[in-house]
């Protein structure tokens, strides 16, 4: 299998070849499974999540990760041929790095929202977001620092901010009006569209990977032979 067909088969297929697996779509398989999201489309029924006479929920915060770990697994492998790396590099957030090529018209301060939203699930399993002592920037501290609301809610905007925002380290506010309010609903179509774009790019051959080691390192980090 040449280059062009194994990176086509690793965003599109569970099994590349003969028991060679791509970890892409496993991430991606197990997300909409655990919040209930159809395999072949990524839309949402409820009734997929029925085992055994009991039910996972769609709102568990371990599905709502998986698409965020998903999304940084495409910034760092995949890259634009025509991105401008002048202001992004490799040190750059790799959710950030997703979101700039290949979501749509979404904003720095959104982008910025959905990396504090996956550092406060990921390093805590929690709401609040406060950035590492090494970000000095004070903008950049500011898009960073969140107290979330995870709402279940799907006809409103994907982000809805405070209008006073939430103080870093002011673990005494529980005041939901200093709270950034993300709709997991909207989270989960826009990571999907960013996979449909993905897809896209690559079949127009708009894509090359970002990986120093090529093919090579993408079969061994980012696939699993069993």
């Amino acid at each position: 299998m040449n280059k062009i067909d194994f990176i086509n088969k690793f965003v599109k297929s569970y099994e590349i070849e003969d028991n060679r697996f791509s970890c892409l779509m496993i991430a991606l398989t197990d997300a909409r499974k655990i919040t209930a999201h159809f395999d072949n489309h990524g839309k949402f029924e409820f009734n997929v999540l029925e085992t055994n006479n009991t039910f996972l929920s769609p709102f568990s915060f371990i599905g709502i990760i998986n698409y965020l770990l998903f999304l940084e697994m495409i910034g760092e492998i995949f890259k634009l041929k025509t991105f401008n790396n002048t202001k992004t590099n490799k040190k750059t957030n790799n959710i950030y790095k997703a979101l700039k090529q290949f979501g749509n018209n979404i904003s720095e301060k959104d982008i910025w929202s959905i990396v504090a939203l996956r550092n406060s699930l990921a390093h805590n399993y929690g709401l609040i977001n406060i950035p590492f002592e090494n970000i000095k920037n004070i903008k950049k501290r500011e898009m960073l620092t969140h107290k979330f609301i995870l709402s279940n809610v799907d006809n409103t905007d994907l982000i809805i901010y405070p209008t006073n925002n939430w103080k870093e380290k002011d673990f005494s506010d529980k005041n939901d009006n200093t709270s950034t309010r993300i709709s997991i609903f909207k989270l989960i179509d826009f990571i999907e569209s960013v996979y449909l774009n993905l897809k896209k790019a690559i079949e127009f051959n708009q894509v090359e990977l970002s990986l120093d080691g090529d093919l090579e390192e993408l079969k061994a980090r980012f696939t699993i032979q069993n």
